[in-house]
């Protein structure tokens, strides 16, 4: 919770802005989110470390507390009086929101590691679901308050536009380390070291050697570069070729979070029960249709908007259940070094994605042309194509192993239950309706004539009985 509120106070809305009131243009935009995205590479030596100490509560608490305390930095930056260092402002921002960035991930790698041991699997589903809707939540309502504030700020006018962030960052900073003091006082389970001592390059090629975990690979890229292609720009269409206002794009993004919160017990629920792999190829399936909706979305379906983004639930699902499969499938005693693997692979393909999908929407700027009574152009091309590479990524998963899991048929058969149609069993229920009243008249007439029977049979036997005592009677009297 304390580190979700340093997050929105630190990331998000609230980093993009601070850039920008200290003039960053497009491109320090987009090369602040490969900043964000690219320090992932760094955990591969993040293991290393973690694996030569060993001790992930001292590695965890000691570089989240540096990351944190560089924001003290970051934020001295707005308050340069050098003139000439001016306009050397905003690169001075990156590069030290770059080394915070980077200090996180050596404080991420031995938490991860910590926090699976502390959740046990069977019930880690619904763990992670209710941590993210908590700090979801929060963030939901903590993120409106911060626009809020920079609104009133620059309105009012009492310094320059970046002390407002600096406002926001601080207050995030001390959230942050009050984070880190509860983590102290947290229950580290006992480390499980690797059975021996790798090099850096036999630790990165151990995961790569497992071809269960190699499938998993296959999967987390083309995942990442079917989400990332397209990511970015769902919000650009909406406020330029669509032309809605800024309002409307809030109100959805808001509405896809809620949607994405109140998902995310049940996907919980059912990832606890069912395993893992069926949850995400429903969810596959859902983020591909919600890539090929917005194809005909115009300003006019603002039904079919909200629809889109309803489809937010997906996002739940895809949330709980990738980590969740990477650290089952990864071995207990190199964890760490597996987590840290992926970590590095799929920081490359959710760098490299967002990159390919500029140079896209660049080619596709000027394709136009209608179909069906629809006209497709310019992002529309980038939407149908992000929805074919997720129907690939359906594929990849597909040949993913996940042990004790159920297949996707078996979970949506318990959900949405249907019978086989069984044409002999339907033909004896028909002939035993229409034979029904005839059974029971041949029933009672079968009763009746037992009846008169019975009764003759006991005749008979009195009869039989009242002779042979006549007969015994006759031969005393002789």
């Amino acid at each position: 919770m304390l580190t979700g509120v340093m997050g929105v106070f630190t990331g998000g809305v609230v980093l993009t802005g601070f850039a920008l009131s200290l003039g960053a243009n497009e491109f320090m935009i987009g090369l602040l989110a490969a900043i964000q995205v690219g320090v992932n590479l760094l955990q591969i030596r993040a293991f290393r470390r973690l694996e030569k100490h060993g001790q992930r509560k001292a590695m965890a608490v000691r570089f989240a507390a540096l990351a944190r305390l560089m924001w003290i930095a970051i934020a001295a930056v707005t308050f340069i009086p050098i003139p000439a260092l001016q306009p050397y402002k905003i690169w001075f921002f990156f590069i030290l929101f770059a080394i915070s960035a980077g200090l996180g991930i050596f404080s991420l790698v031995p938490w991860v590691s910590w926090l699976v041991d502390l959740a046990p699997e069977k019930v880690r589903g619904r763990f992670y679901a209710q941590r993210n809707f908590a700090g979801g939540a929060l963030g939901v309502i903590l993120g409106v308050l911060a626009g809020k504030f920079i609104d009133w700020w620059n309105a009012q006018q009492f310094a320059p536009a970046p002390h407002g962030f600096v406002v926001l960052t601080s207050c995030g900073m001390i959230f942050g380390l009050w984070a880190v003091r509860v983590i102290k006082q947290m229950h580290e389970p006992p480390f499980t070291p690797p059975p021996a001592r790798l090099t850096f390059w036999e630790s990165l090629k151990i995961p790569f050697h497992d071809p269960n975990f190699r499938r998993l690979f296959y999967f987390r890229i083309t995942y990442d570069l079917s989400m990332g292609i397209a990511g970015a720009f769902y919000g650009v269409y909406m406020l330029t070729q669509a032309g809605l206002s800024y309002f409307f794009v809030s109100t959805m993004a808001m509405l896809s979070t809620l949607a994405n919160l109140l998902a995310l017990k049940p996907w919980g629920i059912i990832i606890d029960r069912f395993g893992n792999k069926p949850v995400l190829q429903i969810c596959m399936i859902g983020k591909a249709l919600f890539a090929l909706l917005w194809i005909f979305t115009t300003p006019d379906t603002i039904w079919l908007f909200i629809l889109v983004h309803l489809l937010g639930v997906f996002d739940a699902g895809n949330t709980l259940a990738i980590p969740n499969l990477v650290y089952k499938l990864a071995p207990a005693n190199r964890r760490a070094n597996y987590i840290a693997v992926d970590g590095t692979v799929v920081g490359i393909a959710a760098t490299i994605a967002p990159l390919i999908g500029g140079g896209l929407a660049l080619l596709f700027s000027d394709w136009e042309f209608t179909l069906g009574g629809f006209h497709w152009a310019h992002f529309h091309f980038l939407f149908f194509t992000a929805a074919l590479l997720r129907l690939g990524t359906f594929v990849t998963l597909h040949y993913v192993h996940e042990p004790v899991s159920k297949s996707m048929k078996h979970v949506i058969r318990v959900f949405w239950p249907t019978r086989s149609i069984n044409i002999f069993e339907g033909f004896q229920q028909a002939l035993h309706a229409l034979l029904a009243p005839s059974r029971s008249m041949i029933e009672k007439l079968v009763e009746r004539h037992n009846g008169k029977s019975s009764r003759r049979r006991s005749d008979a036997i009195k009869a039989k009985k009242e002779y042979l005592g006549y007969q015994e009677k006759r031969e005393e009297n002789l």
